[in-house]
């Protein structure tokens, strides 16, 4: 099997793990999963940095190297919000979203370290010669602040203390996030997918892009559901 698509299933794997049988626990003590998240993301950091072998655990560099685990969880976190309250996996899902949200942002660094150093050393040559991977760099710059800002608002000890207005308010970002997400994705792999049909990189493509268009699509929905419901009331 090939390596990416084993790295996504191990990816998904693990999120279905932390979401399902360890979901009370990451409510109730996330610490633990933090320090996890940290500790693989150093290993990882510190392997590629030091030129080890990783051929035996390829699956699982290529997880950490395109953001599969942190892609998966932010997902979870972003679906969430397009079920109605109440329904089962709402219930199941919202009292773990901040925590969600902190594990994926830890776990996107890693991501981010496969790449930025490099594309950041030769930024000015991208520009001139390659102004797509420029731009998708300029773009996850972006994110990262913008995700960063988001995990801090997610720590229970400023969620719990914050005004909730405008705790609510910072979070809408997120919205934005998954905007330039998209623009991220279309300047990093747009190029390359559609010169290569069939190739994995149009096939990332392409599933990155309805992920995103069907999160817009039932987000679009639940806003209209509440609507109804206000003026119902």
């Amino acid at each position: 099997m090939d390596a990416s698509l084993l790295g996504f299933l191990i990816a998904l794997a693990i999120c279905a793990i932390i979401v399902i049988p360890l979901g009370d626990l990451l409510r109730k003590h996330p610490v633990p999963f933090y320090a996890v998240a940290v500790i693989a993301t150093v290993l990882y950091v510190w392997a590629i940095s030091s030129g080890v072998n990783l051929t035996a655990v390829r699956p699982l560099t290529v997880m950490m190297q395109r953001g599969y685990l942190a892609s998966i969880m932010l997902a979870v976190v972003m679906f969430c919000g397009c079920f109605d309250e109440g329904t089962p996996i709402r219930k199941k899902l919202q009292p773990i979203r901040g925590e969600l949200s902190i594990l994926s942002f830890i776990f996107i660094l890693a991501h981010l370290w496969s790449y930025l150093p490099n594309l950041l050393m030769h930024f000015d040559r991208y520009m001139s010669a390659r102004g797509n991977i420029a731009f998708s760099t300029i773009t996850a710059l972006v994110l990262t602040v913008i995700f960063a800002v988001l995990a801090v608002m997610s720590l229970r000890v400023i969620r719990t203390n914050m005004n909730t207005r405008i705790w609510k308010n910072i979070q809408r970002f997120a919205y934005l996030m998954v905007l330039l997400l998209a623009v991220h994705i279309a300047f990093a792999l747009g190029k390359s997918a559609f010169a290569n049909p069939g190739s994995l990189a149009m096939l990332s493509f392409a599933s990155y892009m309805v992920v995103i268009a069907v999160y817009a699509v039932l987000r679009i929905l639940k806003y209209r559901r509440d609507s109804a419901k206000k003026q119902a009331s």
